[in-house]
């Protein structure tokens, strides 16, 4: 079919626009991002048969209802949580995302957040800055003969694994959808059960996406579970790690420091974990690099128009 209309609801790098606008197959591209929920839903239900969103905005049962000629939803990165998929498997709409191009820029970004936490990077900075010379306050550890424990083993986890092993960090992986040798393969020691790795871990790493299955998934139990002093990292989706108990277990000193990304929700505002001595905390900028956001916007872009044009799916994910 000729004539595909597509709705970019985010703002992205152009060359979404650009590869899409040059197929031959498609008619009309419209980038209007922030829209409320009633404006996207009437833009989409003047016959746009593909929405690409980011994290925002929520793509829910009543939306993909208003989009009558929807044939597929593109997510630009990797988390589908703000999409409905079980009304959009229902309505036979695709969704598909774009996982593998912040992979390099999310790895990084996580052991950046190590770094700054292990070194106290962030008070110091601000000490300077503020005009005091503040050395012995600034204690740090090193990273070399640690042991990271990686909660997910996908390909962010992978790449985590492969850049913590170059600093002569030890690999724990937790994954119960992949098997020991597939693990192994990716660079880390396979660990049974998630309690195990809280055990080992001087640090803890989320690298899962936000599912019933996974919401609070690092709560009081677990936290308890930890070894006194662990440090934990979170760049997956906010909801994984509960927010409270480790707040509780930074100011009883069971956690050392936190270095965190992303948020149950976003923006957090200056809450008491946020403004916390030690958490060192970035607004979900991960993925926000100028090589990632680009081939995020190719990948997603390509893959929207295979799915429209009935070709096969690298990325399906209904």
């Amino acid at each position: 079919m000729a004539g595909w209309r597509v709705f970019l609801a985010a703002r992205l790098h152009p060359a979404a626009a650009d590869l899409l606008a040059s197929a031959p197959d498609v008619a009309q591209v419209t980038a209007e991002p922030d829209l409320s929920p009633d404006a996207l839903a009437a833009r989409l239900a003047q016959g746009y048969h593909a929405l690409i969103v980011r994290s925002k905005p929520r793509v829910t049962a009543d939306l993909l209802a208003a989009a009558s000629d929807l044939r597929v939803v593109g997510r630009a990165g990797v988390g589908v949580d703000n999409i409905d998929l079980d009304a959009a498997r229902a309505r036979r709409v695709t969704v598909v995302n774009a996982p593998a191009a912040t992979t390099d820029a999310v790895a990084e970004h996580t052991l950046a957040l190590l770094f700054a936490v292990a070194r106290g990077i962030a008070a110091a900075d601000a000490s300077l800055k503020a005009g005091r010379w503040d050395k012995k306050r600034f204690l740090g550890f090193e990273l070399a003969g640690r042991t990271l424990g990686l909660v997910g083993v996908g390909r962010i986890g992978a790449a985590v694994a492969h850049r913590a092993a170059a600093l002569g960090m030890t690999v724990l992986g937790y994954d119960p959808y992949l098997p020991p040798e597939t693990l192994r393969a990716r660079g880390v020691e396979p660990v049974a059960d998630l309690d195990a790795l809280l055990a080992r871990a001087d640090v803890v790493s989320v690298h899962v996406p936000l599912t019933p299955e996974t919401r609070g998934l690092l709560g009081p139990a677990a936290f308890a579970q930890m070894k006194d002093g662990a440090v934990v990292l979170s760049t997956a989706r906010g909801g994984v790690v509960d927010e409270d108990a480790l707040l509780a277990a930074l100011e009883s000193g069971k956690v050392r420091g936190a270095g965190l990304d992303v948020f149950a929700h976003e923006p957090p505002g200056a809450t008491p974990l946020v403004t916390h001595p030690r958490v060192v905390a970035t607004p979900h900028i991960a993925a926000q690099t100028e090589e990632a956001q680009e081939r995020v916007a190719r990948d997603i872009a390509q893959e929207v128009l295979a799915a429209l044009r009935g070709e096969p799916l690298r990325w399906r994910v209904v």
